[in-house]
């Protein structure tokens, strides 16, 4: 007993045409780049504003702060260029510094420790959001791909 299957070798190839377009795979990352960033303008504590406008892709200044970059391999880039974004997410040392002019004309500088104000690590809970949220990304993406293909995909 024999049989055959026509129009499966078409459906085969339409498949792994439209699953190795770059430019489609390439938008899908650079969409979860995105939605990480959205993500992380959620969770960051607000105090003058400027951290989160940086996520959510907004100028300072007119000067770009996020960081977005899809490379060529497989890994996307996403963050912001605002120099105290570290110590929001990771906390710090809080150093009272004094100045006092000495006889000789010198200045002297103390530093005094005052304690440690702890990191909010939205950084880390925006991505876990991420995480979370990639599954149905990529299903989406998946179900754009079988539709071109011609599968019913419903």
């Amino acid at each position: 007993m024999s049989f055959k299957i026509e129009g499966l070798d078409q459906l085969s190839k339409a498949l792994g045409h439209a699953a190795r377009d770059k430019k489609r795979y390439n938008q899908l990352r650079y969409d979860v780049g995105k939605k990480h960033l959205q993500n992380c303008a959620a969770e960051v504590p607000v105090s003058s504003g400027r951290l989160r406008a940086s996520f959510k892709r907004e100028l300072y200044k007119g000067q770009k702060e996020w960081i977005l970059f899809v490379d060529p391999g497989e890994t996307i880039e996403v963050g912001t260029k605002v120099w105290y974004a570290r110590m929001v997410e990771d906390g710090h040392k809080l150093v009272k510094v004094t100045r006092k002019k000495m006889k000789n004309g010198r200045i002297r500088r103390t530093k005094k420790n005052l304690g440690f104000v702890p990191g909010t690590h939205f950084f880390k809970r925006a991505l876990e959001k991420t995480n979370r949220d990639i599954p149905e990304m990529v299903d989406d993406f998946i179900r754009e791909i079988g539709k071109e293909a011609g599968f019913d995909v419903s």
